[in-house]
């Protein structure tokens, strides 16, 4: 249920009627406007009622009402039938009258009415029966409805209208209200018309049929035409089965631009594909004029966008995710002429973008550049590496093995003196060991003499 909600949400609404949706903005003014209506109509400005029938009276009116009945009855005596008879049809207006003389005659304010209600209560009991209705009393829930319920009811009736003018109306009742007004088109206009529908039947001309190939009739076949000076391009297609359930997008825009000024002048095309049940990632490739294919630092540029593909007529391409196949194929080609390097934009450019849903037994597709290969081509065995060529053998032979040479013998130290009144020569005498000092921690126990 819930990915059936997501998948009309993604389809119907974002697609179809999200364009056409007034803005909030334009409802919350709406909202302003009829609650500031209600206040001025209800509070500054009431409506004032006049002419109404009796039984809407409040009640201390009709009482009013039935004490003049009482004074005209008392000076006709009540011998005129005919008077009688108008007094029992103004009796019936309101919706009590017997109660209404009852509770008259119990007050004690009208004490000076009390014969002229005597003789008029035989009136109101006839009149009973055929009293009209009392009105309904409004009550809390029904005084705040108009506050609740017609802010919440306009916003809805704004935007179905808005949806069913836009979409339904609209494009209708556009001709007849121009006939109308006198307009006609401009040369301009009914020579870009006119070009709209010649390239319409030239791009229905230059379809694929599928059906005659292994990949079989797609669920989503459309051309998408770039031309100079027309606009920005950035196409964008619903992919849906046969249900009309939304599957996925996919579309066409501009990846890398070349020189300066207006128009942009496109070097490369990005054709990209989104599936529906994968809201991870959003397959791209790309197509590159053959300049922007040799420059390295342009290729470096667009590598991280998917696969680089050189365009040429017939060039095409496969873009997969988990369920969904997409095919771009390169109808038509014109580069651009300019102060640009050749071959470096594209002055008109067509591509037919073809979707399928994969199926588990469906053939991986690659990307080629043949207008008719749309088949998988054969796998190919890999070939056998190539034979590893025997050592060959070095050019020089390795010197005999020869023993170092001995180290001379270190010269013996000289024999003590054996000359007469000539002492032996005795060692040096160690350095004296200085005094200790006051600042020495170590009482005179440790050496610091430096190492020199």
């Amino acid at each position: 249920m819930i990915k059936w909600l997501q998948d009309t949400y993604n389809g119907l609404y974002k697609i179809v009627l999200e364009p056409y949706t007034p803005r909030r903005k334009m409802i919350l003014m709406l909202v302003f406007a009829l609650i500031l209506g209600l206040i001025i109509g209800y509070g500054i400005d009431p409506v004032q009622y006049y002419d109404g029938d009796p039984r809407t009276l409040e009640q201390s009116w009709q009482d009013e009402w039935v004490r003049l009945l009482a004074d005209r009855y008392a000076l006709t005596g009540g011998i005129n039938p005919e008077v009688n008879q108008e007094i029992v049809e103004r009796l019936q207006a309101i919706d009590d009258p017997l109660g209404i003389v009852d509770r008259l005659l119990g007050s004690p304010g009208e004490s000076a009415n009390v014969g002229k209600l005597q003789a008029l209560r035989p009136l109101a009991e006839t009149a009973q029966p055929n009293a009209v209705q009392p009105p309904i009393k409004p009550s809390l829930l029904r005084n705040l409805l108009p506050w609740v319920l017609g802010p919440v009811i306009a916003s809805v009736l704004v935007v179905v209208w808005s949806w069913a003018w836009n979409i339904l109306i609209k494009n209708w009742l556009d001709p007849i209200f121009k006939r109308i007004r006198g307009e006609r088109e401009s040369a301009e206009v009914r020579q870009a018309r006119e070009q709209r529908k010649r390239q319409a039947a030239a791009e229905a001309n230059l379809k694929s049929d599928f059906a005659k190939t292994d990949l079989g009739p797609p669920l989503m076949q459309r051309m998408s035409t770039f031309q100079l000076g027309y606009g920005q391009y950035d196409d964008s297609f619903s992919i849906e089965d046969a249900q009309e359930r939304f599957l996925g997008e996919c579309g066409a825009t501009i990846a890398e631009t070349i020189g300066a000024g207006s128009p942009e002048k496109p070097t490369a095309i990005e054709v990209w594909l989104f599936d529906a049940a994968d809201y991870v990632r959003t397959i791209t490739k790309v197509f590159m004029s053959e300049y922007a294919y040799n420059d390295p630092a342009l290729r470096a540029k667009l590598e991280s966008k998917g696969d680089l593909i050189l365009i040429k007529p017939g060039a095409s391409t496969f873009l997969e995710t988990g369920t969904l196949r997409l095919q771009a194929r390169v109808v038509d080609l014109e580069y651009g002429s300019g102060a640009t390097p050749p071959n470096s934009f594209f002055n008109k450019l067509t591509l037919e973008l073809a979707a399928w849903r994969k199926s588990d037994s469906a053939p991986v597709m690659q990307t080629t550049s043949r207008l008719e290969n749309y088949a998988p081509l054969p796998a190919m065995p890999a070939p056998a590496p190539p034979p590893i060529p025997a050592a060959a053998p070095p050019a020089f032979s390795p010197a005999p093995y020869q023993p170092a040479p001995a180290a001379p013998p270190s010269p013996a130290p000289p024999p003590p003196s054996t000359m007469p009144g000539v002492l032996p020569s005795a060692p040096p005498a160690a350095p004296a060991r200085p005094a200790p000092s006051d600042d020495d921690p170590f009482g005179g126990t440790g050496d610091f003499t430096p190492i020199s």
